[in-house]
């Protein structure tokens, strides 16, 4: 019935490859898909992002031969430089390799949430970089070195009831701008699906506020997934979990009660809750796997998180996987 299926489908449209990936004995294991390898084993679905942004990146930051570094940025990178000279504007073709490296790490996150935090912050600086931006870059490149191979392993699970969308901000956490960074990750089951890292566009003035902000930026994406898992035929409950007391107990009432600040067009997620639409719920910090995408991590803490969103790193490299264009 499937191959009938397929002839079909070639009557009507023009079908480049007739592949299916399976567990049939005659599907295929592996497969390529806009450059990502996606793996059927065993008990898991296995999902790649492209190994070739980081290994141009390497040998374009001449960092291929070094040991790499075992997380993608440094928290000092987000202390005030002592060093003026880390303030001074690339130029010419430098300012170009930076962007087009910037670029390349943009879009290698949005397969890989471990960069996910570091592409956002060399993104930032693509406008007018410095040399200390530049640092952050090549410190970027080195962690994919180190590491240049983190897939997904999504086991095959019950059909789960619940959409989980968590959310983490760290407050005022630029130390120029003094904006906060908001993350999130939506989870169905033990898969990750989505995730984001983004700097919020209002500076809020306590935690509390920046913690709701980045509650209602979750809120969206989660009702979005919840739309068009509905659309698919899925109906499933919609639950928003963060790890501050403050962001609940907003989202959870009804109008500004003391925080006046609070910009009043983010309150849509007060009348969620009320419909009962969506489900505000409090996580421990420690258990909060979006805490990875608001800052640098130390190791141990990035290794937490990543064994929640089942992400973990594999050595070598796909046999399929496209090579760097000579």
């Amino acid at each position: 019935q499937r191959q009938m299926c397929i002839r079909d489908r070639a009557n009507r449209f023009a079908i480049k490859d007739r592949v299916i990936l399976g567990p049939d004995k005659h599907d295929l294991k592996e497969i390529r898909l806009l450059n990502r390898i996606i793996a059927w084993e065993s008990d898991h679905i296995r999902f790649e992002a492209d190994q070739r942004h980081g290994e141009i990146l390497s040998e374009c930051f001449d960092v291929a031969s070094s040991k790499g570094a075992i997380t993608p940025g440094s928290p000092d990178f987000k202390v005030e430089p002592e060093d003026e000279s880390l303030d001074e504007k690339l130029e010419g073709s430098l300012a170009t390799a930076y962007r087009a490296g910037a670029a390349r790490c943009n879009f290698l996150g949005l397969d890989r949430p471990d960069v996910q935090y570091a592409a956002k912050e060399v993104s930032r600086g693509m406008a007018s970089p410095t040399v200390g931006d530049a640092i952050k870059l090549k410190r970027l490149a080195k962690y994919l070195v180190k590491y240049p191979r983190a897939v997904f392993r999504y086991k095959f699970q019950k059909p789960p009831s619940r959409i989980r969308v968590f959310s983490d901000t760290d407050w005022a956490g630029c130390v120029k701008t003094r904006k906060s960074t908001q993350g999130g990750i939506v989870m169905l089951g033990g898969c990750a699906v989505k995730s984001w890292a983004s700097t919020q566009s209002l500076i809020a003035l306590s935690s509390g506020e920046a913690e709701y902000y980045g509650v209602v930026k979750a809120s969206s994406v989660g009702l979005g997934i919840k739309s068009m898992l509905s659309d698919l035929g899925f109906h499933m409950d919609l639950e928003v979990l963060t790890d501050a007391s403050a962001a609940k107990g907003i989202a959870s009432r009804r109008g500004l009660g003391k925080t006046r600040h609070v910009a009043v067009h983010y309150l849509w997620v007060q009348e969620k809750v009320r419909r009962g639409d969506l489900v505000i719920s409090k996580v421990w910090g420690g258990d909060n796997p979006a805490d990875l995408l608001t800052k640098y991590l130390t190791r141990d803490k990035m290794d937490r998180c990543m064994l929640i969103f089942g992400l973990e790193y594999m050595a070598g490299r796909s046999a399929i996987a496209p090579e760097i264009a000579k």
